[in-house]
């Protein structure tokens, strides 16, 4: 499964701080990631293989069942969603199938308090 992820991984990820393979994550990601059972392999297939949304002042990228429906190597990573800062750090983590329908009804923009 390594050698799918090398292929363009580089490309989607090189706007991003790298480290170790995968983009500068913060604390709370980090947690998140390791309670939710994420792997470094569904954060990267995640941000190659999905899509990309920009709501709310950040940045979504969810796998949906349809950007992995013709590869069964990550098809168990379907409804992994990453949220992304604006600079790139990776804020949060969590799996949710239906997450792409909700997501895409936020707002584009943060209300201003």
């Amino acid at each position: 499964m390594s050698n799918i992820m090398e292929k363009g991984t580089k490309q989607v990820i090189s706007f991003y701080d790298v480290n170790n393979g995968i983009p500068h994550m913060t604390d709370h990601a980090i947690q998140r990631t390791a309670q939710r059972n994420i792997s470094e392999h569904a954060i990267l297939a995640t941000l190659r293989y999905g899509k990309k949304v920009h709501r709310t002042g950040r940045v979504f990228f969810i796998l949906r069942k349809k950007d992995v429906s013709k590869m069964p190597e990550i098809r168990l990573f379907a409804g992994t969603t990453l949220l992304l800062g604006k600079d790139g750090t990776i804020i949060t983590a969590y799996s949710n199938e239906k997450s792409y329908g909700v997501i895409r009804k936020k707002s584009k923009r943060r209300k201003r308090r």
